[in-house]
C-alpha cells in the first residue's frame, strides 16, 4: 500500500457501516455461535505501519466511526465494530473489503469451540495404540514426530462442530453382508442377500432377506473339492469387510464403548453381493438397483419385495482390474437420474483405477498415508475423484517402517473362518477409504438433503485440500508406484476435507473456497525412507525412473528384514490385529 493510500483505509471500513442493513443491532437469532463475529480480521497487502503519523491517522478515523484495532500479524489488524457482527452483516462486509486493492484478506474473527470428542474409550489416543487418527483434525507439520502428522486425514472431528450427522441420507454398503456386533445397532436396516451362487454364499441358499455374513474364507479344501469353483480363488481368512465398513460409517457413537463413526446417527443399509471369491457383477449391479429403491426380479422373474429404505449413497469396495463395462455405467446412469450416488474404491494393485471407480459418474477414491502421500498399495490415475487416509501398514512397501502408519480402528470380528467374537481391528486398503468419502457425504446430506449427484461431486471436488508436495519423494507413475506424490491427475481433485465439503453444502450456489496452499512433505523420516530407493518397484512394462527421481527400490535388504521382525513384534505386543491390503476382487 502506498503511503497516500493509507488513510483511506479507514473511511472505507466505516463507509461500510453506511451500506443498508448494517451498523445496526444484528437481527434476533443471528447472534448464535456461528453465525456472528466479534469484528473482522483484516490483511493489508502493505504494511500500514510505515510512519507514526499515518498510523495514527488510521486509528483516529477508526475512531470517529466508532471502531478500534489491534495488531494481530505483521500486515494483519483485528477491526472491532464494539459488538458482534451478526450474520447478515458479515458476508457484505467481507465482500467489500475483498474488493479493495488494498486488502489480501479478509476472515470474520470467529469464536472458536471446543471439539466433539466422543465418549468412546478407543477413540483417543493413548500410550496404548494412536486411537482413531483418522477421525481426528488435520494438522501436524514436518517438526512433529509421525504420530502427530495428520496432513491427510478428512478432519472429521472438525466437521462435528457443523453437524453430528443424521440419519437423513441412507448409505448402502455393498459387500459380504454384516455380522452382529454390539457397536452396531440402531443405525443399521433392515437389507437383502443377492449373492447368487450357492456354494460361494456359503449359507446354503441364494437371494434371500437375510444379510448376514457367514465368513467368506477360502481353504485348500475348497479348491481340491471344487476346482472349477474355487480353483483360481485365493487361499484366506474370513474378512468380515462388510462389518468393517458398516462400522467406520455407523458404528454407534459417544455410547461410552468401543470406537466412534463418521456420522453419530448414521443409517447404513447392508446389501449382500459378495461371498467367498468376491462378487459377480451381476449381483452388484442388481443389488445397486435395489438399494436405490427400483424393482428387481429373481430368477424366475418374480419381483422382489422393494427396499422401503432407499440409499442416497452407494459405498462399493470390490471390483476388478478392467475398464467399465456397460453393466455397471446403465445402472450408475440410472441411478444418478434418481440423485444416488455411487462411491467406488480404486483398487489395491499400485496400478491403474479398478472398475466400477472408473466409470463415468462414480466418485473413485484413491488412499492416502496420514501424511497426505499415497499409500503404498493403491491404484491411482485420472479416473479418481478425490482421496483420502486408508491406512497405510507400516509391513508394506520398503518405506513402511519408516513412514507408515498404524491403519484405521473399527469394529470386527476374531473368526477366522465362520463367525468368532465381536471385536476391533485395525484394517486398510482402498475399501476402508472409501466409506470415509461416503460418509462425509451423508454429512453433506444432513446439513442440506437436496443436494444433487452432481453437486455432491462438485462439492468434494471445490472444497477439497491441494495435494501435498515434496522435493524428495518422486511424483506417482507407473515406474513410482508405491509411496508417491499426488497430482491432480493421478488420485483426483485433492485430499477430502471434511468440514469444508460441508461449507459447499451449506451453500452450494455461494461456495468460495478458501485459498490453500499444499502443505511440503520434508522430514527426517522421508530422508530415511528415500535412502532406500523405491518403496516399491516400477509396475511390469514401465519405463524405469527417470536421472533425478528416486531410485532402486525392491525387496527389503537383510538389515531392514531384522528391523522388519522386530517391528511385527513389538507392533503385536500394543495393537490390535491389522489387515493388509486383500485381493483384487475384495478391495481391502
Amino acid at each position: 500500500m502506498r503511503a497516500g493510500h493509507r488513510p483511506l483505509l479507514a473511511p472505507l471500513i466505516a463507509g461500510l457501516l453506511l451500506l443498508p442493513g448494517l451498523g445496526a443491532a444484528a437481527p434476533a437469532g443471528t447472534e448464535g455461535r456461528a453465525a456472528s463475529a466479534n469484528g473482522l480480521i483484516v490483511k493489508f497487502r502493505d504494511s500500514i505501519e510505515g510512519t507514526a503519523e499515518s498510523r495514527a491517522r488510521f486509528e483516529q478515523e477508526l475512531a470517529r466511526a466508532g471502531l478500534t484495532s489491534r495488531r494481530v500479524g505483521a500486515r494483519a489488524r483485528h477491526i472491532d465494530f464494539g459488538r458482534r457482527l451478526g450474520h447478515s452483516e458479515i458476508a457484505p462486509l467481507v465482500e467489500q473489503l475483498q474488493a479493495s486493492p488494498h486488502v489480501e484478506w479478509v476472515v470474520p474473527n470467529e469464536r472458536e469451540q471446543r471439539l466433539n470428542v466422543p465418549q468412546d474409550p478407543l477413540f483417543a489416543a493413548s500410550f496404548a495404540g494412536s486411537g482413531q487418527w483418522w477421525l481426528f483434525p488435520a494438522g501436524g507439520s514436518n517438526a512433529n514426530d509421525i504420530e502427530d502428522r495428520r496432513r491427510g486425514v478428512p478432519g472429521v472431528q472438525s466437521a462435528w462442530q457443523t453437524t453430528l450427522g443424521t440419519g437423513n441420507a441412507v448409505i448402502a454398503v455393498l459387500d459380504t453382508g454384516i455380522t452382529a456386533h454390539p457397536d452396531l445397532g440402531a443405525g443399521v436396516l433392515p437389507g437383502r442377500d443377492f449373492v447368487s451362487t450357492v456354494e460361494y454364499a456359503n449359507d446354503g441358499d441364494g437371494w434371500d432377506a437375510d444379510p448376514a455374513d457367514p465368513g467368506d474364507w477360502v481353504s485348500e479344501a475348497d479348491r481340491s473339492a471344487n476346482a472349477a469353483l474355487f480353483g483360481d480363488c485365493e487361499v484366506a481368512d474370513s474378512s468380515w469387510h462388510g462389518t468393517v465398513i458398516a462400522g467406520l460409517l455407523a458404528a454407534e457413537t459417544s455410547n461410552a464403548r468401543g470406537v466412534a463413526a463418521i456420522n453419530w446417527n448414521g443409517r447404513v443399509l447392508p446389501v449382500r453381493v459378495a461371498g467367498k471369491c468376491g462378487a459377480d457383477v451381476a449381483d452388484i449391479v442388481t443389488g445397486m438397483r435395489w438399494a436405490a429403491g427400483l424393482q428387481v426380479h429373481d430368477a424366475g422373474g418374480r419381483p422382489v419385495p422393494l427396499n422401503p429404505n432407499p440409499a442416497r449413497v452407494l459405498n462399493i469396495s470390490f471390483g476388478g482390474s478392467a475398464a467399465c463395462n456397460a453393466a455397471y455405467q446403465d445402472v450408475i446412469d440410472e441411478l444418478a437420474g434418481l440423485g444416488v450416488v455411487v462411491v467406488a474404491a480404486a483398487g489395491n494393485q499400485n496400478a491403474g483405477v479398478s472398475r466400477p471407480a472408473n466409470c463415468r459418474g462414480v466418485i473413485g477414491v484413491g488412499a492416502l498415508n496420514r501424511d497426505g502421500f499415497k499409500s503404498s498399495y493403491s491404484n491411482f490415475g485420472e479416473a479418481l475423484t478425490i482421496s483420502t487416509v486408508g491406512g497405510d501398514p507400516r509391513l508394506i512397501g520398503d518405506w513402511g517402517i519408516a513412514l507408515g502408519d498404524d491403519a484405521l480402528l473399527t469394529v470386527s470380528n476374531s473368526g477366522t473362518t465362520g463367525l468368532g467374537f465381536a471385536g476391533y481391528a485395525r484394517e486398510a486398503g482402498t475399501s476402508f477409504a472409501t466409506p470415509l468419502v461416503a460418509g462425509v457425504i451423508g454429512l453433506m446430506l444432513s446439513v442440506e438433503p437436496s443436494l444433487s449427484a452432481a453437486q455432491i461431486m462438485e462439492g468434494l471436488r471445490r472444497s477439497a485440500r491441494p495435494h501435498v508436495v515434496s522435493t524428495k519423494i518422486a511424483a506417482c507413475s507407473p515406474s513410482n508406484p508405491g509411496r508417491c506424490i499426488c497430482t491432480t491427475e493421478t488420485c483426483g481433485a485433492g485430499i477430502l476435507d471434511a468440514e469444508a465439503a460441508l461449507h459447499f453444502a451449506a451453500n452450494p450456489t455461494g461456495y468460495v473456497a478458501p485459498a490453500r496452499q499444499p502443505e511440503v512433505i520434508d522430514n527426517i523420516d522421508v530422508d530415511d525412507a528415500v535412502a532406500l530407493g523405491l518403496d516399491r518397484p516400477a509396475n511390469a512394462g514401465a519405463a524405469p525412473p527417470a536421472a533425478g527421481e528416486d531410485g532402486g527400490g525392491g525387496s527389503l535388504g537383510a538389515g531392514w528384514l531384522l528391523a522388519l521382525a522386530a517391528a511385527v513384534a513389538a507392533l503385536s505386543c500394543r495393537r490390535p490385529r491389522s489387515r493388509g491390503p486383500a485381493p483384487a476382487n475384495a478391495m481391502r
